[in-house]
């Protein structure tokens, strides 16, 4: 367990490293600088995932009605430079997860059913 340990610690080091991270990690601390923008960034993050969880067959009108509701943060230029930063480092962490999932032959299939 411990030479794993390390090879997580060696794994995360090397994420620290990454371009998407270190862009994400400068951007959200210029967008924490404007607590107004922090803040509406945040209820727009909220709503989406909410969107996101729900079943049914009205999610674009939804994430329509959202966009609608937030469309100051496609306006402005640290906001859209956070969700582009902050989408590519979720892409790679994800990209690292799926890999982690298959290498150790976890059955998920029930997720999709």
């Amino acid at each position: 367990m411990d030479e794993m340990r390390k090879s997580m610690d060696g794994l995360l080091h090397q994420l620290h490293g990454t371009n998407e991270y270190n862009q994400y990690c400068d951007v959200l601390s210029r967008v924490k600088n404007d607590a107004d923008l922090y803040r509406r960034i945040g209820e727009f993050r909220r709503g989406s995932l909410w969107i996101q969880m729900q079943e049914g067959e009205d999610f674009i009108a939804k994430n329509n009605e959202l966009q609608k509701e937030f469309s100051d943060l496609q306006e402005n230029g640290l906001a859209r430079e956070f969700f582009a930063a902050e989408h590519q480092y979720v892409a790679m962490v994800r990209e690292l997860q799926n890999q982690f999932l298959q290498g150790v032959q976890l059955d998920i299939s029930f997720l999709s059913e």
